[in-house]
């Protein structure tokens, strides 16, 4: 009897890719405009007087992907700051995911 190997996420989406690439099938196309670095920092949002904690969670050349604790309802504009880069930019929100939050620096 042959036992059959359980392969992870990773592996599965590795062969896969081997195969549509050894097939001709058409490879996703990176949409991104610049590459993204993942950190873990905690940060603060900043608006109207009011403090919230985030996590930033990577940071690519134009903004970051923050975490929050709990859904908060964000201002069209607002600071972030991560006190141990001295880091204090104005930023945007431009997508949601749950808790996960995308934002653009505002130039």
């Amino acid at each position: 009897m042959q036992i059959a190997p359980v392969l992870s996420l990773v592996q599965r989406n590795f062969y896969a890719l081997l195969h549509n690439h050894h097939c001709g099938l058409t490879q996703m196309t990176e949409k991104r405009a610049a590459q993204r670095y993942r950190v873990f920092k905690g940060g603060t949002i900043t608006f109207e007087n009011n403090g919230i904690a985030c996590t930033v969670r990577n940071m690519p050349a134009g903004g970051v992907a923050i975490d929050l604790e709990t859904p908060v309802t964000l201002p069209q504009s607002f600071t972030l700051s991560i006190a141990r880069d001295n880091f204090v930019r104005t930023c945007r929100p431009v997508w949601r995911s749950d808790r996960r939050v995308g934002l653009a620096f505002v130039q």
